[in-house]
């Protein structure tokens, strides 16, 4: 039988009285504002409650745009991302000043954003030296589907490879900038390309998501990749070191063996696995239906998959760590790409292309797309991983 404990009369005072705990509560890590929330019902609540103040994205937004659910709204239709340092800063809930936002989007949908924020938010196109000045002349690279595969290790990191152009937009009144950045592939693609983990983070329409966060609101410790290359990637490196991470780049089998349980490397990850962190936004206002296609056993976005993976070379005492998966792109199948990881889950996914074509032939005329079933077949692949019958 378990033991009931009284509760002492000051944290009942305490945790009764939003502005003591919401102030306790600003001083403790995303980490430990979540343990604590694990010790009672009392300060369950109060976490919930300094959660839905703390994490509100509309406020959070409202420093570039003066109409954040408009934004949002352009974001459930085209299914842009925000990351780099601003989902992080809207997760560790801090701020770093003259910091910019940054939009990955497929490149389709970036000319129709870019005159979202000229024509609604008061910004202003800032072309490079090799782009046309007017924003109507600018042209979008398609994207670029031909190389499926990845692995990009210490070794032969390229930084922010994933993606084909960057668009900035200047604010002169308000002194902000908006980078609208053309992903090669695909949005989650060009973030898994970042320079290091402390980055690995975005903003959806509907949850925030930190791919590594045992690591980066926890232990405060990153993994980078391509420390030797790119001026630009040693300088992101040095700014993520001053902001408070330290840095692995002592890469001997001791000490990934210390940092794994925080990196969790040779592990095929899935965004709404055990080891990360997905922060549920309020959708009011957004237009979308509560059907509950947005839970994470229905949402085929968090059957997309990556893996952290360990490379030893021969006698070295170094380890090189490289991320890997590949693009699963079936356009007259399935609706959107995804990053797969599970070379078994690629296969079950051709098969029931496969299956479906044999039994319903008429499927591919309805243009019925089959993203809703990759939930269910990806939670059957994890408990059958075998197939049950042979080709």
């Amino acid at each position: 039988m378990p033991i009931e404990v009284d509760q002492p009369e000051c944290i009942d005072d305490i945790f009764n009285c939003p502005p003591a705990y919401n102030a306790i509560f600003s001083c403790l890590s995303p980490a430990d504002v979540i343990r604590v929330s694990k010790t009672c019902r009392l300060l369950r609540d109060a976490a919930i409650h300094f959660h839905h103040l703390a994490y509100n994205v509309n406020r959070h937004l409202e420093h570039f745009v003066r109409e954040p659910l408009a934004l949002r709204r352009l974001q459930v239709k085209h299914r842009f991302l925000i990351s780099g340092s601003n989902a992080l800063q809207f997760l560790d809930r801090t701020f770093y000043p003259s910091s910019d936002l940054d939009i990955f989007a497929f490149p389709d949908n970036v000319k129709e954003i870019g005159y979202h924020l000229i024509n609604e938010e008061g910004y202003v196109f800032e072309p490079s030296p090799t782009q046309p000045k007017k924003y109507d002349e600018v042209t979008v690279k398609a994207r670029d589907l031909s190389t499926l595969s990845r692995w990009a290790s210490q070794a032969d990191f390229v930084y922010n490879s994933g993606m084909s152009d960057l668009l900035r937009f200047k604010n002169a009144k308000r002194d902000l900038e908006i980078q609208l950045i053309v992903c090669r592939r695909a949005p989650l693609d060009c973030i898994l390309y970042f320079h290091s983990t402390p980055v690995m983070n975005f903003i959806a329409h509907d949850a925030a998501y930190s791919l590594y966060p045992k690591a980066t609101f926890d232990k405060r410790i990153a993994i980078s990749f391509g420390w030797d290359s790119h001026e630009a990637t040693k300088k992101a490196l040095d700014k993520y070191s001053e902001r408070g991470w330290s840095f692995v780049d002592d890469l001997s089998y001791q000490n990934v063996k210390a940092v794994s349980p925080a990196i969790v490397p040779d592990v095929e990850r899935y965004l709404d696995d055990r080891d990360t962190w997905i922060l549920p936004l309020d959708t009011d206002g957004l237009g979308v239906d509560a059907d509950g296609s947005s839970a994470p056993s229905r949402n085929p976005f968090h059957c997309n998959s990556w893996k952290l993976k360990r490379d030893f070379h021969g006698y070295s005492t170094q380890i090189e760590l490289g991320i890997t998966y590949e693009i699963y792109h079936a356009p007259k199948h399935f609706e959107h790409a995804y990053l797969i990881a599970d070379r078994g889950l690629r296969e079950a996914m051709d098969q029931l292309i496969d299956y479906l074509t044999e039994q319903n032939p008429s499927r591919n005329e309805n243009k019925k797309f089959l993203d809703s079933f990759l939930p269910s077949l990806r939670d059957a692949h994890l408990e059958f991983p075998k197939r049950i019958y042979q080709e």
